[in-house]
């Protein structure tokens, strides 16, 4: 994540995001090779990178002093490294995603081979990388190789805003703690802008009448053509995406200049007082906190 100070000289945004719907049958055979360019990852790639994360994993010790108290572990509130929220944010947001997110894990890898798609999109909707998921639920994993792989392809002193379904997107976003929200709501951060982080949803949606198809034939050689068909054209109508974002832009601009003019109160008092909410907000609890143990 960048600091508030460095998201205004981010030179791209991105966002990422998976899709369960587009999955594969066990029983059906595996997808023939693509002569073609692709933009989906290797499997090799994608395998390097979750082999990565568990070592990590197993090399790193906890930092949290924790304690069981009658099936509770007991924990101090505390920032963990890169964060600006405590882990008692962090661990309320996870719960909520955790119990959504359950019934389709145990079911995703019993019937299908192939569990969905995870994609890279540029700020344009235009993808940039897909991995193909193996593996029931969105894996840390598939996340850094995408990321991995767009970094290969860029100068090293360049700055990306990477928008994520979990840290954090506009429609993805209220499911998260307000705290949460005060930091990484992209409309909360300075660089962002208007952008909704939902171009995988729109990719999602225009890639939707392929599911059924899909679920029993070669997804990924079709899934390529596809994108290649969805990028002209968009190219094509790419001066009326852009005249549209503008005028939707004024028109934010124009509604919150007098939305301020209104108020009478200065705008430094009020970037003051938002500072203030978010350094209260934002503090780790004064006590400690309890974690149910699975």
């Amino acid at each position: 994540m960048l600091s508030s100070s460095d998201i205004n000289a981010v030179d791209a945004i991105v966002c990422i995001d998976a899709c369960f719907t587009q999955k594969h049958r066990s029983s059906q055979q595996d997808d023939p090779l693509n002569p073609t360019s692709s933009v989906f990852l290797r499997q090799e790639d994608v395998d390097a990178m979750e082999h990565e994360v568990e070592e990590v994993r197993r090399s790193q010790t906890s930092r949290r002093s924790n304690r069981v108290y009658k099936g509770m572990a007991v924990s101090e509130d505390l920032y963990e490294q890169g964060m600006r929220v405590p882990v008692s944010v962090l661990d309320g947001c996870n719960e909520s995603f955790t119990a959504a997110d359950e019934k389709r894990q145990k079911a995703s890898t019993r019937f299908f081979s192939d569990t969905g798609l995870m994609a890279l999109l540029c700020h344009h909707d235009h993808v940039i990388h897909l991995v193909n998921m193996t593996s029931a639920g969105e894996k840390q994993h598939y996340v850094l190789a995408l990321i991995k792989a767009l970094f290969s392809q860029l100068p090293e002193d360049f700055q990306v805003g990477i928008l994520i379904t979990f840290g954090i997107s506009v429609f993805h976003a209220f499911g998260h703690q307000w705290p949460c929200q005060l930091i990484y709501h992209p409309q909360k951060c300075q660089g962002f802008g208007l952008t909704d982080g939902e171009g995988c949803e729109r990719f999602w949606s225009a890639i939707k009448s392929l599911i059924p198809s899909l679920h029993v034939s070669g997804r990924l050689f079709i899934i390529d053509f596809q994108v290649q068909y969805l990028d002209k054209k968009s190219l094509a109508g790419f001066g009326h995406w852009l005249q549209q974002r503008w005028s939707h832009c004024q028109d934010k601009k124009a509604a919150a200049e007098h939305g301020l003019a209104m108020s009478g109160i200065d705008r430094e008092m009020l970037q003051l007082e938002w500072q203030a909410q978010i350094s209260t907000q934002t503090k780790p609890a004064p006590h400690n906190y309890f974690i149910r143990i699975q």
